[in-house]
Parts: structure tokens; sequence; C-alpha cells
């Protein structure tokens, strides 16, 4: 029998919402963020394939926490889609604080690449920065996220929201939290 789990949805909206604030997005500007953040229990080709198409449908980039079970509240990594001409770059990232009072940054896997919120509010690959390959800032921006998290926990109650977005277990993108058995 499936049951909802408000709990782990309320945890990870206030991650995702967390981790915009800290990338340096507002929270309910005028104009909606061309960049989206999801959450999956599990992620694979099909499923990356039908968020990408989206995600160019819809002229957006993503971020896409990845959660090792359905009962996580904290994910295990992230995996970013970025639009490219002729495409969708699919990349997993970590983030990484490049200072105490900078947006945190999202570095690939092989840190070798950088991406962050440009002035225009999309995300833009840059140059490394050499901070930002450091152990010790992936620490930090854990961290910092979490703590917007607990701070924006209480706000992130009351069922999903129209903003939320979540993929099941076949890719599609759902606006309910994900229902365990």
């Amino acid at each position: 029998m499936n049951s909802p789990t408000s709990g782990g949805h309320d945890a990870r909206r206030a991650h995702a919402y967390a981790l915009h604030v800290q990338l340096g997005l507002p929270i309910g500007g005028p104009t909606p963020s061309s960049v989206k953040f999801a959450s999956v229990t599990r992620v694979d080709g099909p499923i990356l394939e039908v968020a990408a198409s989206k995600m160019v449908r819809d002229g957006q980039d993503c971020v896409i926490a990845v959660y090792p079970d359905e009962d996580a509240v904290t994910p295990d990594w992230y995996i970013l889609l970025l639009r490219q001409p002729g495409g969708v770059l699919a990349t997993r990232v970590f983030p990484a604080a490049t200072g105490p009072d900078e947006p945190l940054v999202l570095v690939a896997e092989d840190r070798q690449r950088q991406f962050a919120i440009g002035e225009s509010g999309v995300i833009e690959q840059m140059s490394i920065n050499a901070v930002a390959r450091r152990r010790r800032s992936q620490r930090r921006a854990v961290e910092r996220i979490a703590a917007s998290a607990r701070a924006l926990g209480p706000l992130c109650t009351g069922g999903p929201g129209p903003c939320d977005v979540f993929l099941d277990s076949r890719g599609n993108t759902v606006t309910m939290a994900p229902l365990a058995a």
C-alpha cells in the first residue's frame, strides 16, 4: 500500500530552496528562474533523456539532487542538465564554496569545469577556481546548504507547491511528493 511521505518531501523542498538561494538565485522574484531544481531517488539514461527533453522544451536548465532512497532527506550527489547548442550537457556536479560571502558554484566531478549563476541569472560554465577544487570547499558548501535548509524548513510544509519538481522512476516530471511503499 502506498502512502504519501510529506516529511521527506518537505525536507527535499527545503534542500532545493536552500541550494537555490546559496547559488545566488532569489526566490519569488518578479520573473521565474531559468534554473529548475529537481529531486529523484534513482537516475539512469531514460530518466535523464526525459528530463533533458523537458528542460529544452521549457527553456530551462536543471540541477537534480539524487537521493539514495525514498526516505533520505539529504542527496548523495547532483547532476546538472545544461542546455547547449545541439543538445543538453548532463554532468555530475558538487556544490563548492569559494568564499564565505560568495554564492556557491557547481564543480564537475572531474574538477576541470565550474558552473555558476551568471549576471543574467542563468547557469554559465566558467574558468575553474582553484579553491573550488578543494574538498574543504565542498564540505563548506554542504554546511551552508544544510544551514539554509534548516532555516527554510518551516516554510516548506503543507504539501507540494506548483514550482516543485520531482522525477518519477520513468523520468516523468511530477509536482507531487514521491510515494513510499
